[in-house]
């Protein structure tokens, strides 16, 4: 079985290098537990460290982190759902009108809800484009069920690349400008992800309206999210992954001029890590292709060769991680 081993002290290490990164230029830090599953040991590591806030996507997550930890704010960074009730948290992202009387309907006597709005900026995915936010914005505000906290954008998440990373939180920056010029109330702006610390470990300096991040990767792996570059003093091995060697023979290709090479067989595949990439700790080895069970991979001539039995770590990407914690075929240990 495939078996992801956590240490917390290192997602504790990487959450205080981050939250600190942040602090110099006045940023809260939002801990995104979704790649964990919202899993409330490793949440509290990132309250731990210096997050502010917790933030996932799944309703069953949310109410396990409300129940571990009561009186820390919660945000739902997903968009509303239609058919059926969902859990809000303390801040829920909206992208249309429609979403907003959504988490309206969601409230009591008891108060209001709080709504981020989420702006289009070159991702594709969710958000409303700038030009169409005013009606947006005049609905959340006019609603006295619901209180408007601010604006909120996602990047290199479905699209977008290295070179629009500055352009996406500089419109977010210019939509919320534009919506103070308008009258509008916009006291937090949360701008981007894991993938806008590359631009500061590059120099460069977020605009001054963004007062928060939201931030998973980084924490548990170390790096930023878009180029995948290592966060300085960050840890990357406070999330393991490993996998145990099946099988180990000199094979080749039959019918073909490629000479024979040794090749593993590892104990994992798509169901435990889906297509999520995988870095090797050992450079003489390297994936040479996965089905639905098993990894292939080829060790480099004259290397020392796993045995059967053996175990062989790798670095979880992100999308490895999410997969593998939510796959009943690997198990999580926690440390």
């Amino acid at each position: 079985m495939a078996e992801l081993r956590v240490d917390l002290d290192a997602i504790r290490h990487n959450t205080k290098v981050v939250a600190g990164l942040l602090a110099q230029r006045g940023i809260r830090l939002v801990a995104v537990t979704k790649g964990c599953a919202g899993d409330v040991t490793v949440a509290g590591a990132m309250l731990d460290g210096g997050a502010d806030a917790l933030a996932d996507t799944r309703d069953a997550h949310l109410r396990r982190l409300r129940e571990a930890f009561p009186g820390v704010e919660l945000h739902r960074i997903y968009l509303p759902c239609f058919s059926k009730a969902f859990e809000p948290g303390d801040i829920s992202y909206v992208s249309s009108v429609e979403a907003a009387t959504r988490v309206a309907e969601l409230g009591d006597s008891s108060g209001t809800r709080s709504v981020m709005v989420q702006v289009e900026t070159g991702d594709l995915r969710e958000g409303a484009p700038a030009e169409d936010l005013a009606p947006l914005l005049r609905a959340a505000s006019a609603d006295p069920r619901l209180e408007l906290v601010g604006l909120s954008t996602n990047y290199a998440c479905f699209h977008g690349d290295a070179a629009g990373i500055q352009a996406s939180v500089e419109t977010l920056a210019e939509a919320v400008r534009s919506a103070r010029s308008s009258g509008f109330e916009v006291p937090r702006v949360s701008g981007g992800n894991s993938s806008l610390l590359g631009l500061l470990i590059d120099g460069v300096e977020l605009p001054s309206e963004v007062t928060e991040l939201r931030c998973g990767e980084a924490l548990l792996l170390g790096r930023e999210a878009l180029q995948y570059r290592p966060l300085p003093d960050c840890r990357r091995d406070a999330v393991l992954l490993r996998a145990e060697v099946l099988e180990s023979y000199t094979k080749g290709a039959p019918g073909t001029k490629s000479a024979p090479g040794r090749r593993l067989v590892l104990g994992l595949g798509h169901q435990d890590i889906g297509f999520g990439e995988v870095e090797f700790r050992s450079s003489e080895l390297r994936e040479l292709g996965r089905s639905s069970d098993y990894m292939v991979v080829g060790v480099a001539p004259g290397a020392s060769t796993p045995r059967p039995g053996d175990s062989v770590e790798m670095l979880p990407s992100y999308v490895a991680v999410a997969t593998a914690w939510m796959s009943p075929f690997a198990e999580v240990r926690i440390d």
